[in-house]
């Protein structure tokens, strides 16, 4: 008798997620997916291969998609800018990641894409400066597990974008600049940092013996 009752209740109650009969659809919004943003987005300050590190008040630039990125671009060609477009470039620690054959072509795509007066500041591991510290510093190198500055010397080998491929002092760098057409070449001071006294990348670098690394060189495109 019960499960008779039961049975019968069952067959005659309406499906519990059937709505009423009267109950008008429901519109469910569709969030709008904004446009990806361009160049024009964002200041004509260049940071080049910025990687993790975002450079206030700067379009930062980089190959690789992450939070700090504003356009994604290969900084070899930057085909994402047009010529003359940068009021000003800068890049740190970006171009011993080229070939002695390559580095020369990396400046002159900065140099089409600088506009004219405009200024491109480098920042590179300085070999004439690493070879001072280096031999003041011998016999720290010399002891058990300590490493002959591999890493600043060829990258940290992390990823396959992180090996140094050239070296840099102030005579070469100006030399390959010049040839290029960029003028006024000079070192700038490390700091405080140009960017911004909070502002910190390897162009402040001075451990572990308290000098700095990093040529730091600045240039300006001819108006």
């Amino acid at each position: 008798m019960f499960n008779t009752l039961f049975s019968r209740a069952k067959r005659e109650a309406p499906p519990a997620s059937a709505p009423p009969a009267d109950t008008p659809p429901v519109d469910v919004p569709v969030a709008e997916v904004p446009p990806p943003k361009t160049i024009h987005d964002f200041p004509r300050d260049l940071h080049l291969g910025c990687g993790g590190r975002r450079a206030p008040g700067f379009c930062n630039v980089d190959i690789t998609e992450q939070a700090s990125v504003d356009i994604v671009d290969n900084v070899v060609t930057l085909a994402e800018f047009p010529d003359n477009y940068a009021s000003s470039i800068y890049a740190c620690h970006v171009l011993e990641h080229f070939s002695h054959a390559e580095a020369p072509e990396v400046l002159r795509t900065w140099f089409r894409v600088l506009a004219p007066g405009g200024t491109i500041r480098i920042s590179v591991p300085d070999i004439d400066r690493i070879v001072k510290i280096y031999v003041k510093n011998w016999e720290h190198f010399q002891k058990d597990g300590h490493s002959p500055w591999i890493g600043l010397l060829y990258g940290g080998q992390t990823d396959k974008y992180d090996y140094h491929k050239t070296g840099w002092n102030f005579c070469w760098m100006a030399h390959i600049m010049r040839d290029i057409g960029f003028i006024d070449m000079q070192e700038y001071p490390h700091e405080p940092h140009f960017v911004g006294a909070d502002f910190w990348d390897n162009s402040l670098a001075h451990e572990p013996f308290g000098e700095f690394l990093s040529l730091n060189m600045m240039a300006k495109k001819p108006a």
